[in-house]
């Protein structure tokens, strides 16, 4: 079976959730009578036990020594093989105080960024992480904007892979490593680093020429501009085309580029054709909305996943 390697920026999730029934009575804010304390792995870390539940991962991330990476250690023990490095600033932690599933509120603290030093640190294991896949595979990067992939040594290190390597990039981040295989920016990301306006909705062309066009930017293989319920739009060069979602069904789209970009990451890897793969992934993603995205995301006996949900296996292994 073949694996990925996930590499980037780590974040903890913490979902409080209650009932708010009624208002403070010295501010007109709502009081959250809380039923339930939950964390799961976040960043880097959603779309690595979102993979795990289906192929072998291993994640390099950066960790500092708090209570909450330690928290972040026990929740992916056990699912996924951690390669940490340094982490300086306090591990990210991002807090949704929820009212029957809706958001009130999100609290952010800790900086969770890599250390300086942070490739050089970790030494041979850095390279030996990449060259020795779990089962071969593909490289999955999760650039959330806090170092680990800008990072000299990383950067180094996943050019001169040979395996297919997905890079999901981050506003706050850096431009893709060139000759990375495929690029997964959501369509207000390519806008914004090609400063130009989104197109109409229902401009298809108006994508694939900006798809083509960070391609050659970036020097990259192919990109993919992810549309939501529309789907997502490849170019690799020769061709492009619209790639649709399914039926739309509402739900929460947080984490489903994670799971979009795991996905595609875990079919390239084990030799799907790019076109096929970007299918997968959108259907992945759109699965992943459905059954409620990222705050239904449990840890139960077979590992991390949607309780309930077809979606918690790869798209691949059920015939798709």
């Amino acid at each position: 079976m073949t694996g990925v390697v996930v590499v980037g920026d780590l974040l903890l999730d913490e979902d409080v959730d209650g009932r708010a029934e009624r208002l403070c009575p010295d501010a007109p804010a709502p009081v959250l009578d809380v039923d339930a304390e939950r964390d799961r792995p976040g960043g880097a870390g959603l779309a690595a036990v979102l993979l795990a539940a289906s192929v072998p991962v291993r994640l390099v991330a950066a960790l500092d020594e708090d209570d909450a990476a330690r928290r972040l250690r026990g929740l992916l023990a056990g699912c996924v093989e951690l390669v940490a490095g340094p982490g300086t600033g306090g591990t990210a932690v991002k807090t949704r105080l929820r009212a029957d599933g809706r958001v009130l509120l999100r609290a952010d603290r800790g900086a969770g960024r890599a250390a300086s030093g942070f490739g050089r640190a970790l030494g041979p294991a850095l390279g030996g992480a990449l060259r020795h896949s779990p089962g071969g595979g593909a490289v999955l990067v999760s650039d959330y904007g806090r170092g680990v992939a800008a990072d000299a040594r990383v950067r180094a290190a996943l050019r001169s892979t040979r395996r297919p390597v997905v890079w999901d990039p981050h506003p706050r981040g850096g431009d893709p490593v060139p000759g990375t295989s495929v690029v997964t920016p959501n369509l207000s990301e390519a806008c914004a680093v090609l400063g130009v306006p989104a197109p109409a909705p229902d401009d298809d062309e108006a994508v694939l020429r900006l798809a083509d066009a960070l391609r050659e930017r970036w020097r990259v293989g192919a990109v993919v501009v992810t549309l939501g319920s529309r789907g997502a739009a490849l170019h690799d060069g020769r061709r492009g085309d619209v790639v649709p979602a399914p039926p739309a069904v509402d739900g929460d789209p947080c984490g489903a580029g994670d799971r979009f970009a795991g996905e595609l990451a875990a079919a390239l890897g084990s030799g799907v054709a790019l076109r096929r793969a970007v299918e997968l992934g959108v259907a992945a993603a759109s699965a992943f909305v459905a059954a409620g995205g990222a705050g239904t995301v449990r840890r139960t006996a077979r590992g991390w996943g949607q309780p309930d949900s077809a979606n918690s296996r790869s798209v691949r292994s059920a015939g798709a």
